[in-house]
C-alpha cells in the first residue's frame, strides 16, 4: 500500500492515483503531531501546499500521472468543484504533451466569477456546456479542450494535442470516456467560442491535425517538416516486405521509396508498445522488420526527438537518406 498505516485514521481523498491527505483537516494535537512527524521523515510529500501524499507512491508516478494527482489536490482544496479546462483538462484527457506541463490549473467559470489565485487560472467563458467527468473531475469536453490548448499553445504543441485526440476515433483510450471527434467538431467548438486571442491559430492546429499520427514524436516530426517546408508524407501506410509480411510505417514518400520511422526512447518502456516484450527483444524485431523491407527495395531511415524537433536536423538527415 502507499498509503503509510499510521495515517490511516485521517481523512484522505480517493483519486485515480493515490489517496490525498489535507493539512488542514489535520484538528488534534496528536494528529498534527503524526502528521508532521511524517513530512519531517519524508514519509509525505506535498503535491502543492496543503496537499500531501505518500513519498513512495509519488516517486512511482509519471509526469503525467503527477499532474492529473496535482488537479485532484487543487480541487480538493478548492470551496467548489472546479471546471478543468486548457492543459489541466488535457492532462486528465491523457493528451499527450510534449514540453512540461504548467506551474498553475486552468479551470473555466461564468463571466465575472472567481478571480485566479496562486493555484488556479481562471478563464471566463460565456460557453460553459459539453463538461466531462474524469477521475472524479469535472474537464471541458475534448474537443473544447483542444480548442482551448490550441488557441494558448505553440503550433507543436497544439498539434501534439490534436492529433491525439484525432486518433481517439480508431483507437478509444481506457481510461477516459469514449469520445469520438473529428475535426469539423473541432471547428464547430471553435466557432461556439468569442476567443479574444488565438482563434487564427487553433484554426491553423485544426486543419493541420492528423488523426492517423500515432505518437507525439511523429506529430512533432510532420510539424517540423511542415515549418522546414520538406515534402509532405503519406501516414501509417501498409507496406510489405521480402519475406511477404505486411508492416505499417509512420512516414511514407511514395516518390522515392523511402520509409521513415521516429524512433524516440519512449516507446522501449511504454508497457501498450512492449506487450510483453523486452526492449532488448523489441530492438531485434525492429531490425529484422527493417531488413526485410530494405530486402524489398525500400529505403528506410530513423530518427530521434532531438532530430524530430530540429529544421535543420531533420532535412539534413531525410536528405541523406533519399528525400528528394
Amino acid at each position: 500500500m502507499h498509503q503509510p498505516r499510521e495515517y490511516a485514521g485521517m481523512i484522505q481523498y480517493t483519486t485515480s492515483q493515490l489517496p490525498l491527505l489535507l493539512s488542514r483537516d489535520v484538528n488534534t494535537a496528536g494528529d498534527r503531531a503524526t502528521f508532521y512527524g511524517g513530512v519531517r521523515r519524508g514519509e509525505l510529500v506535498a503535491v502543492v501546499r496543503g496537499a500531501y501524499v505518500s513519498a513512495s507512491g509519488w516517486a512511482n508516478l509519471d509526469r503525467h500521472d503527477r499532474q492529473r494527482l496535482k488537479s485532484a489536490a487543487v480541487n480538493a482544496l478548492a470551496a467548489d468543484p472546479l471546471l478543468f479546462s486548457h492543459a489541466s483538462a488535457a492532462a486528465l484527457w491523457r493528451l499527450p504533451r510534449a514540453g512540461a506541463w504548467l506551474q498553475k490549473e486552468h479551470a473555466l467559470v461564468p463571466i465575472g466569477g472567481l478571480q485566479s489565485t496562486r493555484l488556479v487560472t481562471r478563464h471566463e467563458s460565456g460557453f460553459l456546456s459539453d463538461v466531462a467527468v474524469i477521475d472524479g473531475l469535472n474537464v471541458t469536453g475534448l474537443a473544447r479542450t483542444v480548442v482551448d490548448v490550441a488557441a494558448t499553445h505553440a503550433f507543436g504543441e497544439g498539434v501534439v494535442a490534436a492529433d491525439a485526440a484525432l486518433h481517439r476515433a480508431q483507437h478509444p483510450h481506457p481510461d477516459v470516456p469514449l469520445v469520438s471527434i473529428t475535426k469539423d467538431d473541432l471547428l464547430q467548438s471553435l466557432a461556439l467560442l468569442d476567443l479574444r486571442h488565438g482563434s487564427a491559430r487553433a484554426r491553423r492546429t485544426i486543419d493541420f491535425a492528423d488523426g492517423l499520427a500515432d505518437r507525439p514524436g511523429e506529430s512533432l516530426s510532420r510539424v517540423t517538416m511542415h515549418l522546414a517546408k520538406l515534402p509532405t508524407p503519406e501516414l501509417q501506410v501498409v507496406l510489405y516486405g521480402a519475406s511477404g509480411r505486411r508492416y505499417i510505417v509512420d512516414f511514407w514518400w511514395p516518390g522515392c521509396r523511402l520509409i521513415g520511422e521516429f524512433d524516440g526512447e519512449v516507446k522501449y518502456q511504454d508497457p501498450e508498445f512492449l506487450r510483453g516484450r523486452t526492449p532488448h527483444q523489441v530492438l531485434i524485431e525492429e531490425k529484422k522488420r527493417e531488413d526485410d523491407l530494405r530486402a524489398a527495395g525500400y529505403r528506410v531511415t530513423r530518427w530521434d526527438m532531438a532530430t524530430a524537433v530540429s529544421a535543420e536536423k531533420l532535412r539534413t538527415h531525410l536528405m541523406r537518406a533519399g528525400l528528394k
